[in-house]
Order: C-alpha cells, then structure tokens, then sequence
C-alpha cells in the first residue's frame, strides 16, 4: 500500500541518517584531541544529520543558581542560550528535562512543548525560534569496575517537530552520551598524565631558576662585600685624595678672609681664591661622588658604557695608592675606543680589581720594577669591534701550576685573602660577553687581559 510503503521508507530513511551520524559520532569519539573539541563536534555532527534544531551540551556548576552552563552548541537560534537559564536545582527553572535528567540519572523529554507545563519558564522562547519538541540525557556512563562514570553535564537536542524523540531515539542517545562520558573522561585521564608530567618538568625548572636567583644574588652580595672591602683597603688613599681639596679651599678661604681686611681689598685676588675654592670643592664631591657609586647596591641594568671613562675614574680612585708606594703608573687608552654595553660599576669594580692585584704584586720588589702599564686598544673582528683592556706588571707573577686555579673561587695566594676578586671579575665579564685571561710574562709578572663586544 502507498501510505505503508512511504511510512517505511522514512522510517528506513531515518534510520540510515542516524547509522550516519552514529558512524561519525564514533569516529570523533576515538580521534578527539581535546575535551572541548569532542563536544563541539559531537553537536555539530548531530545537527548536520537532522537529529535536531539545536543541540547542546551543559555542565552543571556549583554556583547558587545550580546553573546548567552550555558549553558546545550547533544549529538554529544559539542566541536561545544566552536568553535563557537552565538549572539542576529544584526552582522552576531546574522542573525542564536538563534539571531532571542531571537530578535522577535518566533521560528525560517533552513530546509538546506547547502544552508541557514544565517548559512554561521558556516556552515563549523556544516557540519563537521553531523548537516544537526537547530532550536531555544525563552524560553518564555505568561500569561494572569503576561504578558510575557521572560527567555532571547532558546533551540536549530540540527539534522542529511534535513527538521526535521515540524509545529508540531515547535509547540511542543514551548509547551515544555513555559513549561521550567514557571518552571524555579518557581524555581527562590524558591531560591528568600530561598534566603530571608537565608539573614535574615545571616544577623542574622553577627549582632551577630558583637556584639559578639564588646564586645570581648571593655573587652580587659578594661582589659588593668585595668593593666594600677594596675600598677599606684604599681608605688611606680615599683619606688623601679627599684631604688635599679639602686643605687647599681652607687655605684659600684664610686668604680671602686676609685680603677682605685690608683697607683696600684686593677683589682680583679674592676671586682667584674664591675660583679655585669651587674648583677644589667639585674634586673633593667627585671623588666622594666616585665612592658612593661603588658603595652602591642597586640592581644591574646594561647599557651603553665609554670604557675609556670607566678606566679613567678608577686610575683616579687608585692613583695615590701607587704613588704612596713609590708605583709608578702607566696608562695607554686608544682615543678610538668603541662604546661597550653593560653595567658600569661593575665595569669599575673589574678594572679595580686588577689594578690593585697588580700594584700588590710589585709592592715587595725593587724599586725599579714597581710599573704598572694598563692598556686599552680596539681589534676588529669579523664580528664587529672589540675593546681589549690589558693590566701589565713587573711583580712577582704565578707558576705555571698556579694558571689553571687563578679564576676559581676562594683560590688566593695572598696572606689574608677573600680569593673572590678574580671569580668575581670572570663572572661579571661573562654575564657582559666578554673574557678575562691571564699571561705570564717573559721576564717579571703577569699581564691580566680582558676582552668585551664593542657597539657598532
């Protein structure tokens, strides 16, 4: 008969269309990367294959509303969604099939959406956007080893037609949505093991870092307690450096005072006095000014520095020093010095450093040999321009087993000795890319020799 025959057809056309969708469903299922994206699919391929208007799928939240948050959707009017909310609690708006489906563990549905009294919170709504029938079932899955498997969540589909969702369709879904909470908690176990592993790796590194702060701080700590310590040492010479400006503006203000007593002042005389009064003032505050820089704890930051300048201050700070013991000093800085990047105090503390090594090296030996020559030169290089300091003494050097062990740390061969200064001075020029070596020289001493990456 022909109404028979079109009523097998559609129900045999249906069938396929599911045994479609069932197909890509299970194939999403075992491909899936990601929880979010199974979902999404899942709805996408449910729409595509006429099983409904709109399908979604909620998780349910603790908040106080025991809200139903939609997080995959596909289909016809996803602003419903937004208009909307779906609860599991047992306020009106948790009386709809997703709040009873999620509270008794079973699927639950709406033949009429017109007529059902529990859809009344929504029904203006869901009847603008052409839904006529709804269903949701519990995302859960039951297994004998582990129990029930409850994703707290449930795949919802409405559809366009009065009576959609038969007892096949219902157990249909109920099949897909166990298969959906076995592989999203698959997917869980996954991103748990990912997870695990890539908080040991992380906790790895964050260890290391630590460590790595750690270290950094405590070598700039006894970086400081070194310039601390030099500048004890250089106290005499600080003293006399200081004391010498100092002297002379007593001097000249005793004079000004004389001749501003007279009847007849002598104003040129005075203001000679008086001009080299602030000139002897700004020597005292730069060598004051020298030393609070030094002294200084503050964080390392690079930038572009006039190596040349930095030599130059310190030859200041150490002149008296050499000069007390009878060292005659001998500098030769090349005019055309690149520019280099870094910190200039620790610069600084590097040239200090190897000037008053030397300056010790030559204290005990003849006069004639107390010479100290500091070089400053430029190299290019394939790789752009290279200033290369040399600090060049006469004095006792080092054996030959005592090159390897000059640059470690505590290693000293001085009475009394921290033995950090050349450690110290290493670090600080690797953290700058450069290098710091050392020659014995042909005759008498040693030449310290360090090397950094000029700007172009």
């Amino acid at each position: 008969m022909p109404e028979q025959r079109e009523s097998y057809e559609e129900v045999l056309g249906r069938l396929n269309r599911r045994l479609r969708t069932l197909h890509e469903c299970t194939s999403t299922l075992f491909q899936a990367e990601s929880e979010q994206a199974l979902l999404q699919s899942i709805c996408e391929i449910l729409v595509a294959g006429g099983e409904g208007r709109l399908v979604w799928i909620g998780y349910c939240e603790d908040d106080a509303e025991k809200t139903i948050q939609p997080v995959a959707q596909a289909g016809h009017g996803l602003d419903y969604l937004e208009c909307v909310q779906t609860s599991w609690g047992e306020r009106e708006t948790g009386q709809g099939p997703a709040g009873i489906a999620v509270r008794t563990g079973k699927a639950c549905w709406v033949d009429d959406i017109r007529t059902d009294p529990r859809c009344s919170p929504w029904r203006v709504a869901t009847l603008a956007r052409g839904y006529a029938s709804c269903m949701a079932v519990p995302l859960i899955a039951y297994d004998k080893p582990r129990g029930a498997v409850d994703l707290r969540g449930t795949l919802n589909l409405y559809s366009a037609v009065c009576n959609a969702f038969d007892e096949s369709a219902i157990k249909h879904y109920t099949c897909l949505a166990t298969s959906m909470a076995h592989a999203v908690t698959a997917l869980r176990g996954r991103l748990a093991e990912d997870l695990a592993s890539g908080v040991t790796a992380l906790r790895t590194r964050v260890e290391r870092k630590r460590a790595e702060e750690a270290l950094h701080q405590a070598r700039e700590e006894l970086a400081h307690v070194m310039r601390v310590t030099t500048l004890g040492e250089l106290a005499a010479s600080i003293a006399h450096e200081i004391n010498q400006p100092l002297a002379a503006i007593g001097a000249d203000a005793n004079a000004c005072l004389h001749w501003l007593a007279a009847d007849t002042p002598d104003l040129d005389s005075v203001r000679e006095a008086l001009s080299a009064i602030v000139k002897d003032g700004d020597r005292a505050a730069a060598v004051i000014t020298r030393i609070r820089t030094l002294l200084a704890r503050s964080p390392v930051a690079h930038g572009p520095c006039d190596l040349a300048g930095v030599i130059h201050e310190v030859l200041l700070l150490v002149g008296p020093e050499l000069r007390r013991h009878g060292t005659v000093l001998q500098p030769s800085l090349a005019s055309d010095l690149p520019p280099v990047m870094g910190d200039r105090v620790q610069l600084q503390q590097v040239v200090l450093n190897l000037l008053l090594n030397a300056a010790e090296a030559v204290r005990e030996v003849p006069p004639e040999r107390r010479r100290l020559v500091v070089r400053a030169t430029l190299e290019q290089r394939e790789d752009g321009p290279w200033a290369v300091v040399a600090v060049e003494d006469s004095g006792v050097g080092f054996r030959e087993e005592e090159a390897v062990r000059l640059f470690e740390a505590f290693y000293t061969t001085k009475p009394g000795g921290l033995g950090m200064g050349l450690s110290i001075s290493r670090s600080i020029l690797d953290s700058h890319g450069g290098r710091l070596w050392a020659t014995a020289n042909s005759d008498h001493g040693a030449t310290f020799y360090f090397q950094l990456p000029g700007m172009r």
